[in-house]
């Protein structure tokens, strides 16, 4: 873009940017006489995209040249302007963590709350990184793909936060948990640019610029963590880094390349939408494409499909051979280029081309939301088939379960292959803190993207949920070895178990590993309760409905049903078209979980749904059905969306499809509720509190919950056999980790009010702490120590459920 300087409002005779380099270069905009008094200097675009300055020198001096090259400018910028480049003092830290997204706040957070003074690094005005305010990805994770599998944990918590308050992104939720910490100390705007070394394998401190004032500050610590992304710490300390793909004979990957090579995936333009925001202005607007963008002439294909015109995609990508990591200018504009070469095919080819007449951009983020660059070596380094076999590591310390999501190398040129280079779905698999330490750095930790992961491996745990949690556990590690004054490696072979405790005790999960705190007074509580729940219902409240699906095929529902009257279905539907819609729902029933073969319907129903809108549609049935299991399925009605929802009663799943080639599709599920309410026998024993599990998980549900027919209060007793001292009590309550990302502002199955009591000596009980309107699943309580052989937690309300629900019950003396 070009632009020209005013001076006092007349231009220059001299034309800016468009010098011929792509590098940032000096431009002589020749002599000018100044009138005496004030002077308004001003910069005029010509372009009306991307022209940009970084500064104006004005000098009395005819034989005066700026100098060029990085180094040399900021040293000419500081004497110009009065700044010295004397570092300031930041400090001293116990553990330093560089990166404000959201591996970086968990880690911090975590090293503070493990008593570590902290200090977190971000050089942004925001925390967050992707998730922020700025760029607002999702955290995402294994429960897009995996039922009950949201992650746990810093991450849950920061979710909450969100929900809670209602934060469209993760900032300010990340922000006040920062701020609520003692020993964490934030700085933003702080870019770190180099480390210095105590000697070949020690970092010593951080050197950070401030990007508002140039100030250098450097930061002394005794242990770092680098959840930069890019894995610059890292880089600044010669530690051992790999970028791009590996070829598929080194650890056997099927999906890698025959060859190794540099290329790492695209990020995508994100902040207040993906790529672009486009706006209807009433009239026929005509879209030129700028010489700089390059012609698109194919996009639709598998993986792609353009569904409206007012915003981009994810997969609006750069071909891979840009270098993200050194070029990260260029890598964002060509995605800015990109984004107007979609809006021309869009305006111009595509088959909305009429629907986006009236259209015009208004709107282009300036974030790179990177999915790739450097990545750093570990111990070990996590590949494809780990992923793939769900193996359960010995020194595991968090888990993944999003698919092998890798995009193509060509990005959004990749024309008829698509937008995928690999999607496959995998298990739940886990994570080794191998990964998150560096190989020949004794002092680093990482975690984020920049982890010792292969490039397709990555694919898997690269979303930030399942990051969140590696950097919960790196932060947790690095404060652990403050206290046995050790090194990461130090933990890995003498401390593994400790650390994994000390992150299940911190509300993080970890498959197959359950509680065994030697300090927790519950573990051998004998555990009784003022009622039991000992079914699942399964009612209209509990549908949290999420995507729909085009009834372009049929479409249906599998799900338990004890023997027993069903009087109605009811579905979550959505008619776009302009007409009324008849709606034909065919019932059928199974003996085994699964089996959707039967071919004859026990029952069948229409309804007929009004134009534009959408409503439960209610299916009338009036029939005792034999169980142990139904199904029903709607024909395919075009225009007709009928809603997903983000859980289901065990057992159940969708299917799609035709009659003897239905398509199954797991761990997904179609809007729906039964009247009566659906009812699976379940169990619900007040000594699942303590049975080292805090969550739904393989299938149990590991919950106490109250008998739901009972009013409020309901109560939970904890009998320690024999009076100890305690002053601490962990809760964990239920905030359904079904959805991908929780949205109510108080889950209704979480528990809102209770008190924490103890036995009066004359007789009744005492309380000695109390919440009112909680909306987390993880509580803390600290109190005077007292000296008991019982506990009771009451709880007298929810926000929603008939049921009180708790997960687990952890009694300390700290």
């Amino acid at each position: 873009g070009t632009f020209q300087i005013l001076v006092n409002g007349r231009p220059l005779g001299k034309t800016f940017g468009s010098a011929p380099t792509s590098e940032w270069t000096w431009e002589d905009g020749g002599r000018v006489q100044l009138p005496a008094g004030k002077v308004k200097l001003s910069i005029h675009d010509l372009t009306g995209y991307y022209g940009r300055c970084d500064a104006l020198v004005l000098t009395t001096d005819q034989g005066y040249r700026p100098p060029a090259g990085r180094e040399a400018v900021c040293v000419e910028r500081a004497r110009l302007t009065g700044l010295t480049l004397d570092p300031l003092d930041g400090g001293e830290f116990d553990v330093i963590v560089v990166g404000g997204g959201p591996t970086g706040c968990p880690a911090a957070i975590a090293a503070a709350r493990m008593g570590a003074k902290t200090a977190l690094i971000q050089n942004r005005p925001v925390l967050g990184g992707n998730a922020s305010d700025e760029c607002g990805v999702p955290l995402n994770g294994a429960a897009s793909h995996h039922r009950d599998a949201r992650e746990t944990g810093i991450a849950e918590e920061t979710a909450r936060f969100r929900a809670h308050y209602g934060y469209r992104k993760y900032s300010t939720p990340f922000q006040m948990l920062c701020d609520a910490e003692p020993n964490l100390s934030v700085f933003l705007n702080k870019h770190a640019f180099d480390v210095e070394m105590a000697d070949d394998k020690t970092i010593r401190a951080i050197k950070a610029v401030d990007t508002l004032t140039g100030a250098i500050t450097v930061y002394r610590g005794k242990f770092m963590i680098d959840t930069t992304g890019d894995g610059w710490v890292g880089y600044f300390a010669k530690a051992e880094y790999r970028l791009g793909r590996e070829s598929k004979h080194e650890f056997n990957e099927s999906l890698a390349p025959e060859k190794a090579d540099k290329l790492t995936m695209s990020g995508c333009l994100m902040g207040n939408g993906i790529s672009f925001r486009a706006s209807n202005v009433g009239k026929e607007v005509p879209f030129v494409r700028p010489p700089w963008a390059r012609e698109i002439d194919l996009i639709e294909s598998p993986g792609r499909a353009i569904k409206n015109v007012t915003s981009g995609n994810w997969w609006i990508e750069h071909p891979n051979d840009i270098d993200d990591v050194f070029q990260a200018e260029e890598a964002r504009d060509e995605l800015i280029k990109i984004s107007f070469s979609y809006f021309d095919f869009v305006k111009n080819k595509s088959k909305l081309k009429e629907q986006a007449r009236n259209y015009v951009m208004n709107h282009i983020p300036h974030m790179d939301a990177k999915r790739e660059s450097r990545r750093l070596v570990g111990d070990y380094i996590l590949n494809q088939n780990d992923c793939e076999a769900g193996d359960l590591f010995p020194d595991r310390i968090s888990y993944g379960g999003w698919p092998m999501d890798v995009h193509h190398p060509e990005g959004i040129f990749s024309g008829k292959e698509g937008s995928f280079w690999c999607n496959g779905l995998v298990p739940i698999h886990t994570i080794p803190y191998r990964c998150i330490y560096s190989k020949n750095i004794d002092n680093l930790f990482f975690a984020g993207r920049c982890a010792s992961v292969t490039h397709i491996a990555l694919g898997s745990i690269r979303v930030e949920s399942t990051l969140a949690t590696l950097g919960q556990a790196a932060g947790t590690a690095a404060a652990m070895c403050i206290q046995h004054k050790t090194t990461p490696r130090g933990i890995y072979q003498n401390y593994i178990g400790q650390l994994q405790q000390t992150l299940l005790k911190n509300d993080q999960t970890i498959p197959g590993i359950v509680n065994e705190d030697t300090s927790d007074m519950a573990r051998g509580a004998t555990v009784t309760a003022s009622s039991t729940a000992d079914m699942i219902e399964f009612r209209k409240l509990n549908v949290k409905s999420g995507d729909k699906h085009e009834l372009a095929m049929a479409r249906g529902m599998f799900f338990p049903w004890p023997a027993g009257r069903l009087d109605s279905l009811h579905v979550l539907l959505t008619n776009t078209t302009a007409e009324p819609r008849t709606i034909k729902m065919h019932l059928r029933t199974a003996a085994k979980a699964g089996d959707v073969t039967a071919t004859e319907d026990l029952a069948a129903s229409e309804t007929t749904m009004n134009p534009k809108g959408t409503k439960w549609m209610e299916f009338e049935i009036a029939r005792d059905l034999p169980g142990p299991f139904a199904w029903f399925w709607i024909e395919k009605s075009e225009g007709v969306n009928w809603s997903l929802m983000t859980a289901a009663p065990p057992q159940s799943f969708r299917f799609y499809g035709a009659e003897k080639a239905w398509t199954i599709v797991d761990n997904q599920f179609y809007a729906f509720y039964t009247k009566p309410a659906l009812c699976v026998p379940a169990s619900f024993s007040p000594s699942f509190v303590v049975n080292g599990t805090a969550r739904k998980w393989d299938g149990k549900t590991n919950m106490w919950a109250s008998d739901p027919r009972q009013e409020m209060p309901q109560w939970l007793e904890l009998g320690l056999g024999r009076a100890q001292t305690f002053n601490s009590v962990y809760l964990t309550f239920d905030t359904n980790l079904a959805p991908r990302l929780p949205s109510e502002a108080c889950p209704p199955e979480a528990v809102r009010d209770y008190q924490i009591q103890v036995p009066r000596p004359g007789g009744g009980w005492r309380t000695v702490a109390e919440t009112k309107g909680n909306f987390l699943r993880r509580r803390i309580h600290r109190f005077k120590p007292v000296t008991a052989q019982k506990m009771r937690v009451k709880v007298l309300g929810t926000n929603g459920v008939k049921e009180a629900r708790v997960f687990e019950v952890r009694i300390y003396n700290e």
